[in-house]
C-alpha cells in the first residue's frame, strides 16, 4: 500500500466495522481463494494506475468496470482479504475525492448508492419480524455483503445508514440468541413426542391376522403414525439416531409381516388358479364328446367342483371364469344343436315362454291382479329349459318388457311397501333359478342382516334419548318425534326380516 493510500485510510471512517464480522463470515465465494486474491491484487493495481494517471473520458467508465469485477469476486476467507479491501476502498475514495471534473458524476453515483443502501436497510428491518430466524440471519449476511460492495454514499449519510443497518442486525441477533436458547427445550419436547409414537408403533410388531381387512386397517393406522412422526421436528443429537432407527425398524417390520401374509394369500390364490385350470382341462377333453348323458353328468360335476374352489388372483378372475364358461357352453351348445329331441324341447320351451309373456301382459291390463298368479307364471318361465340359440335374446327382452309393464300396472293399486315386497320376491325367484347365483344370494343376506343391525342400533339410541328427556313441552314434542321414528324403523325391520325369511327359503 502506498503512503497516499494509507493517508486516505487514516482519514476515512470505514462503512463496515468489526461488529459486522460475524454477519458476513458465512458468505460464499464464487471462485477459489487463491485465484480470488490474485484477481483482487490485479484490480487494485489497475485502479491505482487509473487514480494516479491522467484523466480522460473513459476513466470513470473503467473505474466502474473494476468495481463490478471486484463485487463479482465477493468475500474471501483469507486474512489478506481485509487488507486488500482497505486498499481498494482507499483508492476509490481518492478517485472520487480528488477528481473534481467528475464531481457531479460522483454525487449522482453516491445518491444512487444511498438509495440502494436504504433499500437494504428496509429489507434488514423487515427481517426482524420474520418467524424463520435462522433463514433471516442468512439473508442478513447477504445484505451486509451487498451493503459493503455497493460503494460509498454521501458522507453526511454514511454513519446514519450504518447505524440503521447495525441496529436492525443487533435486534435480529438478539432474537437469534433467544431462539437458540429455546432449541434445547423444543428438541426435548420433540423427543418426548417421538417416544410416545415409538411405544405405539411397537404394538404393531408380530401381528398375526388371517383377515385382509384387518391388515389394511392396521396399514392405515401405521401410516397415520408415520405422518405424525414426520411432522415432529428434530431431537437432541445424542438421541436422534437411535430413536429414529427403532421407529423405522418397527415400521419396516410391520410391512415385512404384512408382505409375508399376502405372499401366503397369493400362493393360495395361485394354487386355486391351478386347480381351476385343471378343471378347464378336464372339460376341454369332454367338450367334443358325443356321449351326451355321461359327459353331461361329468361336466355338471366339474361345475360343482368349480364353485367349491376358493378365490384366484383378481387379475385372472374374469379371464379364468370366461374360459371355463366358454368350454362348458361349447359342449352344451353342441348338445343342443345335435340332439333332435333337445331341439324339439327347445322349441316347445320357446312357445311356452312366449305364452307366459303374453299371459303376463294380459294380467297387467287388469285394474288389480293376483300376485300369486303372476308368481306362478314367473316360476314356470324360469324353470323352463333352454330355447333355440337364435331366440335367446328375443325371449329375454320380451320377458323383461312384460315384467316392466306389469310392475308399472302394480304401482297403481299397491302401496310402496307392498310394491317393494312384490319386487323383492320377483328378484329372489330370479336368483334361485340362476346356477351361478350362490354368492349373490349370500351377499344379499349379509346386506339385509347388516341393515337390520344398523336400524336396531338406531332404535336403541332413540329409546335411550327418550329416557334422558325431562318433562317439558319441548321434550314431549321430541318424544313424539322419536316414537314416530321408532315406529317407522320397526316397520322397516319387519319388512327386512320378511325379505330375509324369503331368501332363507331359497
Amino acid at each position: 500500500m502506498s503512503k497516499e493510500d494509507i493517508k486516505a485510510v487514516s482519514k476515512k471512517k470505514p462503512e463496515v466495522n468489526d461488529s459486522s464480522k460475524e454477519l458476513i463470515s458465512n458468505s460464499e465465494t464464487p471462485i477459489d481463494i487463491y485465484s480470488g486474491i490474485k484477481k483482487k491484487k490485479k484490480i487494485i493495481n489497475s485502479l491505482r494506475d487509473l487514480v494516479n494517471g491522467q484523466e480522460d473520458k473513459s476513466t470513470f467508465k473503467n473505474v466502474k468496470k473494476l468495481q463490478t469485477e471486484w463485487k463479482n469476486i465477493g468475500q474471501l476467507d483469507n486474512p489478506k482479504d481485509k487488507s486488500l479491501w482497505t486498499t481498494y476502498n482507499a483508492l476509490l475514495d481518492r478517485f472520487y475525492d480528488n477528481r473534481s471534473i467528475y464531481f457531479e458524476l460522483k454525487e449522482l453515483d453516491r445518491k444512487k448508492n444511498l438509495e440502494l443502501k436504504m433499500k437494504l436497510c428496509d429489507k434488514a428491518e423487515k427481517l426482524i419480524n420474520n418467524k424463520n430466524i435462522m433463514k433471516s440471519v442468512s439473508v442478513l449476511n447477504n445484505i451486509h455483503n451487498d451493503f459493503k460492495h455497493i460503494g460509498p454514499a454521501p458522507v453526511d449519510k454514511q454513519e446514519a445508514l450504518w447505524d440503521r443497518l447495525k441496529s436492525a442486525s443487533d435486534e435480529l441477533y438478539k432474537k437469534k440468541k433467544k431462539f437458540v436458547s429455546n432449541i434445547k427445550n423444543i428438541l426435548n419436547e420433540n423427543l418426548d413426542k417421538k417416544n410416545e409414537l415409538l411405544t405405539e408403533i411397537k404394538s404393531f410388531s408380530n401381528l398375526k391376522f388371517d383377515d385382509i381387512k384387518k391388515w389394511n386397517k392396521k396399514s392405515r393406522e401405521i401410516l397415520i403414525l408415520k405422518d405424525k412422526w414426520n411432522s415432529i421436528g428434530g431431537t437432541p443429537k445424542k438421541n436422534s439416531k437411535l430413536i429414529s432407527k427403532e421407529f423405522w425398524t418397527s415400521f419396516k417390520g410391520f410391512y415385512s409381516d404384512k408382505s409375508n401374509f399376502f405372499k401366503k394369500i397369493d400362493d393360495l390364490y395361485l394354487s386355486n388358479l391351478k386347480i381351476k385350470n385343471s378343471l378347464i382341462n378336464r372339460v376341454e377333453k369332454l367338450k367334443d364328446s358325443d356321449d351326451w348323458i355321461g359327459s353331461t353328468k361329468e361336466i355338471k360335476s366339474i361345475q360343482k367342483e368349480w364353485k367349491k374352489v376358493g378365490k384366484v388372483p383378481l387379475k385372472k378372475k374374469d379371464q379364468i371364469y370366461k374360459k371355463f364358461k366358454k368350454v362348458c357352453d361349447h359342449f352344451f351348445e353342441r348338445k343342443r344343436v345335435e340332439d333332435k329331441d333337445s331341439i324339439k324341447l327347445h322349441n316347445d320351451n320357446l312357445k311356452a315362454k312366449n305364452k307366459i309373456c303374453d299371459t303376463i301382459l294380459k294380467l297387467s291390463k287388469k285394474k288389480e291382479f293376483d300376485q300369486e298368479e303372476f308368481l306362478e307364471l314367473q316360476i314356470k318361465f324360469l324353470e323352463l329349459g333352454h330355447v333355440p340359440k337364435e331366440s335367446i335374446d328375443t325371449i329375454k327382452n320380451k320377458y323383461k318388457d312384460s315384467l316392466q309393464i306389469l310392475l308399472k300396472s302394480a304401482s297403481k293399486f299397491m302401496d310402496s311397501n307392498e310394491l317393494n315386497k312384490f319386487k323383492f320376491i320377483i328378484e329372489i325367484n330370479t336368483l334361485s333359478n340362476n346356477p351361478f347365483s350362490k354368492n349373490k344370494i349370500y351377499r344379499k343376506k349379509t346386506e339385509i342382516r347388516n341393515k337390520i343391525h344398523t336400524i336396531q342400533s338406531d332404535i336403541k339410541n332413540l329409546k335411550n334419548n327418550i329416557d334422558y328427556l325431562k318433562e317439558s313441552e319441548t321434550a314431549n314434542n321430541l318424544k313424539k318425534e322419536y316414537l314416530l321414528k321408532i315406529e317407522g324403523a320397526d316397520k322397516e325391520i319387519d319388512s327386512l326380516k320378511l325379505q330375509l325369511n324369503l331368501i332363507n327359503k331359497v
